[in-house]
């Protein structure tokens, strides 16, 4: 596919060793809204707020389902068969950037490692972008653990509002990673 497709026939699924990311679904609801109603979790992530009602999941959900796929892809993280968090990949046709969160009681398991290495091998690969963004507030030093592993170098720092805190300024970690240093880290993993 050309990055130059302005529409995708058919969700994105993407597949790891324990992960299936793929469309949200009305009943992911429940779920959603009790991950995100989890201010360990909302305190992290710049636009979800706290509380987090029932119509914040019903919007979250509508809107993942709106969303042109040749811009933003939503996908829900799938374990087991069972929703565990949420994986955006936004700006597909510019500065492209990435965001993602996992329910509390999934943490520390190497969950994100995988959704990250997924969504990075369909952007970079299929998707044939050169480059990918994200943010972590500096407090995170779990998500900067994730990152660093997979390749993402920091560029910069900055302010970023974070809605569950009463729209505080946080300081913002700001990191990107190139094709090549995806493809020269994956292909050296695949070697050893």
């Amino acid at each position: 596919m050309s990055p130059r497709d302005t529409t995708l026939t058919t969700f994105p699924v993407l597949r790891s060793n324990r992960l299936v990311l793929r469309e949200m679904r009305a009943g992911d609801l429940e779920q959603l809204c009790a991950y995100l109603g989890d201010f360990e979790v909302s305190k992290s992530l710049s636009s979800q707020p706290h509380p987090f009602s029932e119509t914040d999941g019903q919007d979250y959900i509508a809107q993942a389902l709106a969303n042109n796929t040749a811009e933003n892809v939503t996908w829900a993280i799938e374990l087991d068969g069972q929703f565990c968090g949420g994986f955006k990949a936004k700006e597909l046709q510019g500065a492209a950037s990435v965001g993602y969160w996992l329910g509390r009681e999934h943490w520390g398991k190497g969950l994100m490692s995988e959704a990250l290495q997924a969504v990075l091998a369909y952007l970079f690969e299929e998707r044939a972008l050169h480059v990918v963004r994200t943010g972590v507030f500096k407090e995170n030093p779990a998500s900067m653990r994730v990152l660093t592993k997979y390749g993402f170098k920091i560029t910069g720092e900055a302010k970023h509002v974070c809605r569950a805190r009463d729209n505080a300024e946080l300081d913002e970690i700001q990191l990107q990673i190139t094709r090549n240093d995806f493809l020269r880290l994956t292909s050296t993993d695949a070697s050893t």
